[in-house]
C-alpha cells in the first residue's frame, strides 16, 4: 500500500469506464485519500482498488442517442443528489455526461486523457471544453489539447 501524501477533503466524484480507464485513474490517484468520495461507472467491469464508499452504475451509452440521453438523465439526478465539488475522470463514454453536467452544480473538473489516443479521444475532445485541468499523457497530445498539462509519464 502506498503512503498517503495528500487528503482531498472536497466531496469528489470519480467517473470512469472499467478496464484501462480505471487502471489509469488508480495510477494517477496513488497517494491521495478521498474521505468523501463516490464512483460513477457502468456495471460489469472489474472492481476498483480505490476506496469505494458509494458506487453508482449508470446506463452504458454504447454510442446510442437514446442510451446517452438515459445516461445523462441518470447523471443529472446523481449530481443533484451528491453535489460533488470535484470531479476526476479518465473517461470514457459513460463518464462524459457526468463530467459535462457536473459544471451545473459548480464542480471543478480534472480530466485525464487516455494514453491510448495520441490524436485525442472523442470523450477527451468533449471534456476538454469543460475541464478546469486537462492532463495529457503524451507531448503529441498537445496538438489536440493546447491547454493540457503533460503528465510526468504514462499512467498505464
Amino acid at each position: 500500500m502506498n503512503r498517503i501524501r495528500h487528503v482531498e477533503r472536497r466531496r469528489t466524484c470519480l467517473a470512469y469506464s472499467p478496464g484501462g480507464h480505471l487502471s489509469e485513474l488508480e495510477r494517477a490517484l496513488e497517494g491521495i485519500d478521498f474521505p468523501d468520495c463516490f464512483h460513477v461507472t457502468f456495471g460489469g467491469g472489474r472492481p476498483t482498488r480505490l476506496p469505494a464508499r458509494r458506487v453508482y452504475s449508470l446506463c452504458h451509452p454504447r454510442r446510442s442517442i437514446a442510451r446517452t440521453l438515459l445516461n445523462a438523465f441518470q447523471a443529472l439526478l446523481l449530481l443533484a443528489l451528491e453535489r460533488p465539488r470535484l470531479v476526476i475522470s479518465t473517461g470514457a463514454d459513460v463518464a462524459v455526461p457526468c463530467v459535462v453536467l457536473s459544471k451545473l452544480v459548480g464542480a471543478r473538473v480534472v480530466y485525464i486523457e487516455t494514453a491510448a489516443a495520441l490524436e485525442g479521444s472523442l470523450s477527451g475532445r468533449i471534456c476538454y471544453r469543460v475541464a478546469d485541468l486537462f492532463v495529457a499523457q503524451w507531448p503529441e497530445q498537445r496538438a489536440v489539447y493546447p491547454r493540457a498539462v503533460i503528465a510526468s509519464g504514462p499512467l498505464l
